[in-house]
């Protein structure tokens, strides 16, 4: 047996002896409370594009994200009408991320030259390390308000928000049509004590 052998041989009996230990301590595996509520919300929103007239073949959605807020870690895909779509966003590439500075209004730690350039909290400095610079998207509060002079755009492609006849429509293209590109879409639900908690 090679030495090769012998190495992968070891992890994994070690991650079986490290997932044995992890499930005989008590830690509940739980990706099948994610894979079933994905699965209802899907179905809830097919059910809905069929109310509208159009076939979804499960492909569709396949492609589909789903982020569903529970009201707790204890929570279970109960029933449908518990569940509220609470946003449609859409990939767009030329969104732009921008990072800018936090609480203090100072670019990295306030009153220190981060990036040592001789210059204090000067527009380089943002984004340093353990600083309360953060960034934005189009999705967050405050996107609208950036100044560009204290600010700076580190990214470009992030979800935006639009709207479910939007994702409908573009579900209705075949998406055989050699033109179309199909959008990515990002799905976000809430169950209503999660909602009632906000």
């Amino acid at each position: 047996m090679s030495r090769g052998s012998v190495l992968t041989l070891v992890i994994i009996l070690a991650g079986c002896v490290w997932r044995g230990l992890w499930l005989s301590a008590g830690v509940a595996d739980q990706t099948y409370i994610a894979d079933s509520t994905r699965a209802e919300l899907l179905t809830q929103v097919a059910d809905e594009l069929k109310t509208r007239g159009q076939v979804v073949d499960s492909q569709d959605l396949t492609q589909v994200e789903v982020l569903a807020f529970f009201a707790d870690a204890d929570s279970t895909v109960d029933d449908s009408a518990s569940w509220q779509l609470e946003s449609v966003q859409r990939f767009d590439s030329d969104a732009e991320v921008w990072i800018v500075p936090g609480a203090d209004g100072k670019p990295g730690w306030d009153g220190w030259d981060d990036n040592q350039d001789g210059t204090v909290d000067d527009l380089g400095e943002l984004g340093a390390a353990w600083s309360d610079d953060h960034c934005l998207t189009p999705l967050d509060p405050g996107y609208e308000q950036v100044d560009p002079a204290h600010s700076r755009i580190i990214n470009r492609g992030t979800y935006v928000s639009t709207d479910f006849d939007g994702f409908a429509e573009d579900l209705s293209i075949d998406a055989n049509v050699e033109d179309h590109k199909r959008q990515q879409w990002r799905l976000t639900f809430v169950n209503q004590a999660a909602a009632e908690s906000l």
